[in-house]
């Protein structure tokens, strides 16, 4: 298991990721002056944001459908990490890419962006 969002598992067999990304976001605030350094302020804490992305192939492509209604939900959801990891996180945007289409109009691939921001109750 690379991650788990409830009860949807990413691995290495279905729901495949290519890359994991952990980023801080620190809200700063910067005033100039006259003749001087900048002035710098810290407004706050910091923000985490987590993106998942990767590829499902033609046997997957509608494994998405059921996660695709969780985020629709709109409410912080458990996120586990393989390393252990566990936060709780809101679930920004799910974007999907089609292609490699068919004759009959279906798709092969189905590229996926799921992005995330660690919640903080």
């Amino acid at each position: 298991m690379l991650a788990k969002i409830e009860e949807f598992l990413f691995d290495l067999n279905g729901n495949d990721i290519a890359t994991i990304q952990h980023r801080f976001n620190f809200d700063w605030s910067r005033q100039k002056r006259i003749a001087n350094h900048q002035y710098t302020q810290r407004n706050g804490l910091w923000e985490e944001t987590i993106t998942f992305s990767g590829k499902l192939l033609l046997q997957s492509v509608n494994a998405l459908k059921a996660f695709e209604d969780l985020a629709k939900e709109q409410k912080p959801v458990r996120l586990t990490l393989g390393t252990g990891e566990s936060y709780e996180v809101t679930i920004d945007e799910l974007s999907r890419t089609k292609s490699g289409f068919l004759k009959d109009g279906k798709y092969r691939y189905q590229e996926y962006s799921i992005s995330m921001t660690r919640y903080f109750s």
